[in-house]
């Protein structure tokens, strides 16, 4: 009966450490910063770092981040931290929540949803009423294009005003050969 308990024993403690399987190098720096630590706070520490190593990888992959993203993550906390995954593991979360906010930031960029400032939007809408009074092109054309401005990028005058003075530039390049067109 002891016996039957005592491998019992054995083989549950073994099961629990086979689940702490990482990559040699990981071990190996693991062992190497256990040193200063005796006995069973050498493996306690040892099982900690394995745990936080593991849970990092699980955590990468319930964020959903790209692989090679979460490869470089990780080694930027490497240089960072050593060997210690614990404090790496802390640190995770903030690392892949910054990506994903530069990722949102780049995909509003490119689909011209910035936010801009109010003060920059202000001025720039300002801009757009006096060059819209200055310039000598028809009302109707300046109607158009100012419509197609508010289109694509509504609440952005910063970006109206470089679409209108594009159109604008683009009118008097464009007039002469309308002219030499219809006299033909």
């Amino acid at each position: 009966m002891k016996k039957l308990l005592v491998m019992g024993i054995l083989v549950l403690s073994s099961m629990s450490f086979a689940k702490l399987e990482v990559p040699e190098d990981v071990e190996k720096n693991i062992n190497k910063s256990a040193r200063s630590f005796d006995g069973s706070q050498r493996m306690n520490y040892i099982n900690w770092q394995k745990r936080s190593y593991l849970r990092m990888d699980e955590v990468a992959k319930e964020s959903g981040i790209p692989q090679e993203e979460y490869a470089r993550i990780k080694a930027k906390l490497e240089r960072m931290y050593g060997s210690n995954y614990a404090k790496q593991l802390q640190v995770l979360p903030d690392e892949i929540n910054d990506y994903k906010d530069v990722v949102k930031r780049v995909e509003e960029a490119t689909k011209g949803n910035v936010i801009v400032d109010e003060e920059v939007n202000q001025r720039a809408k300002e801009e757009i009423v006096k060059t819209l009074n200055a310039v000598k092109v028809p009302k109707e054309i300046l109607e158009v294009y100012q419509k197609s401005a508010e289109e694509l990028f509504p609440n952005n005058y910063p970006k109206q005003q470089q679409f209108l003075s594009i159109c604008i530039k683009d009118y008097f390049e464009i007039l002469p050969l309308l002219k030499k067109e219809l006299n033909k």
